[in-house]
């Protein structure tokens, strides 16, 4: 795992809110190098640290909304307080504590500063970390959790304080605790006809559709494709690479005054 300890100042938030990626919090954060950001979106302070995170544009994540080893498509809204991905304890071993498969200092080093030639014998195993994968146009509700390694298709609704236990089909909704489907949010015919056109490939800012009608939404994307409207294909920003760009200019800004 490379992580990178990175101060987000209040200049350099500032600076990737310009980049357009908005919400990071003031402070100091251990950042994967993995974790990638599509413009626009929109954090509002989320917890995305520590593990591989990519977040596709126009979406946008919930205060307090907890993210671990997450894929998260375009155009999705993330409830507050929302846990996606967390790491799971194995529950066929000895033990389901984490000491099974993590170092872990807090309780080491209680016997180390006794015995400063004391070592762990107890070995860590491996536990296996699956990556979550949210889709495009996913409505999660607040206080909905979803289980390491669930896929949820493109276009699901997940009802807030859901638990969502296994993979998702596009376009369902699903609610509970264990989640199920409720219903399918359009016919079969309508999610087919999505699916095919995948419509989150563009910028629906720059489109004068009717929403609230799909049907002649989608009939006016097809009509923008078919006379050229191009797929938006924003510069990925890695966020440990964009925190060095940022370090090395202010120094070089620092040099030159």
């Amino acid at each position: 795992m490379t992580l990178h300890n990175i101060a987000f100042s209040p200049e350099f938030v500032a600076h990737l809110g310009l980049l357009g990626v908005r919400g990071a919090p003031v402070g100091v954060f251990p950042a994967h190098g993995e974790t990638v950001f599509e413009a626009p979106v929109d954090l509002r302070g989320a917890y995305v640290w520590n593990t591989p995170m990519q977040v596709g544009a126009f979406t946008y994540l919930g205060e307090d909304a907890h993210f671990e080893h997450t894929r998260l498509g375009r155009y999705s809204s993330i409830g507050k307080r929302a846990q996606i991905g967390l790491s799971t304890h194995p529950t066929g071993w000895l033990t389901t504590s984490a000491l099974g498969f993590l170092p872990f200092p807090a309780f080491e080093d209680y016997f180390r500063d006794g015995d400063p030639a004391w070592q762990r014998v107890l070995p860590v195993c491996d536990n296996p970390v699956l990556t979550t994968h949210i889709g495009n146009d996913v409505w999660i509700g607040a206080n909905a959790m979803v289980k390491q390694g669930v896929t949820i298709g493109d276009g699901a609704v997940i009802g807030a304080m859901a638990v969502v236990t296994r993979d998702v089909p596009p376009y369902a909704v699903v609610a509970g605790t264990p989640a199920r489907v409720i219903r399918m949010r359009f016919p079969d015919a309508v999610v087919e006809r999505m699916l095919a056109l995948r419509w989150w490939q563009y910028n629906l800012l720059d489109l004068a559709i009717d929403h609230s009608d799909p049907m002649r939404a989608l009939d006016a994307i097809e009509e923008a494709v078919a006379a050229g409207l191009q797929p938006y294909a924003p510069e990925p920003l890695n966020l440990a690479a964009e925190a060095r760009r940022f370090r090395k200019a202010q120094r070089r800004m620092l040099q030159a005054a």
